[in-house]
């Protein structure tokens, strides 16, 4: 069969993976094809192709393809089968709205019961982003950084909230850094933000964090403004239009 019509396994090959472990490396190695274009949007996700590809039966890449779904990678349509899709940035700006709303509450609860051991890993991930190159590991390590802050409020409820808002940043990040620009991160607001975690200020950490996101913000809708105004003639790998 040709390689338009066994798409995934032109992309990825044969994979081997453990029976113990194969629904999660599923997913997450379908995720970074998703997100680095390795699989291109509107790419056919075919069962019994993918459980070629990783050599497993099909029930653990169904739960896998159910898992992205969730996580707006892949579209599931009913009678029809699986496609890759990728998400549209301009949909994730309400992302920052949201994390507006829930992480510096989260925030407020956790800066007090922060440990030294806290603020010592926070200060790291600081240092590791602000060498840090690549897309793929800039977006793990901003994740890691903004969770590491929020740990230790105690609500499980709402830093699930938090942490899924952030992956839906690293998304954008893993994607669309070049594009965004250096500043894009906010760098100088983590050495802000870790200061004042250092010093247990919840309310100048809570005035930082809010200038952060909604500089973050600002940054993604002025990239979109611009996209949009070159009729998208050159829109980056990843980027849809509705």
């Amino acid at each position: 069969m040709s390689a338009r019509h066994r798409p995934v396994m032109a992309a990825l090959g044969h994979i081997s993976v453990p029976q113990t472990h194969s629904r999660s490396i599923i997913e997450s190695t379908l995720a970074e094809a998703i997100l680095n274009g390795t699989i291109r949007p509107g790419t056919p996700l075919r069962q019994e192709e993918l459980a070629e590809v990783f050599g497993v039966s099909r029930m653990p890449v169904r739960e896998a393809l159910i898992q992205l779904e969730g996580k707006g990678l892949v579209r599931l349509r009913a009678g029809k089968g699986a496609v890759a899709v990728n998400l549209d940035p301009a949909d994730l700006i309400e992302t920052y709205d949201v994390r507006l709303i829930i992480e510096p509450a989260a925030l407020h609860l956790s800066i007090p019961n922060l440990t030294d051991a806290d603020i010592q890993e926070i200060r790291g991930h600081v240092r590791q982003l602000e060498s840090e190159t690549d897309p793929a590991a800039i977006g793990r390590l901003n994740t890691e950084f903004h969770l590491a802050l929020c740990r230790r409020a105690a609500n499980d409820r709402l830093l699930k909230l938090v942490r899924a808002a952030l992956e839906e940043e690293e998304q954008i990040i893993r994607l669309h850094s070049a594009a965004l620009g250096a500043d894009a991160l906010g760098r100088p607001d983590h050495r802000a933000l870790a200061d004042a975690a250092a010093d247990r200020d919840a309310v100048a950490a809570i005035e930082i964090l809010h200038r952060h996101i909604t500089a973050a913000a600002d940054t993604l809708r002025a990239y979109l403004s611009v996209r949009e105004g070159a009729g998208n003639r050159a829109v980056p790998v990843g980027l849809t239009r509705k």
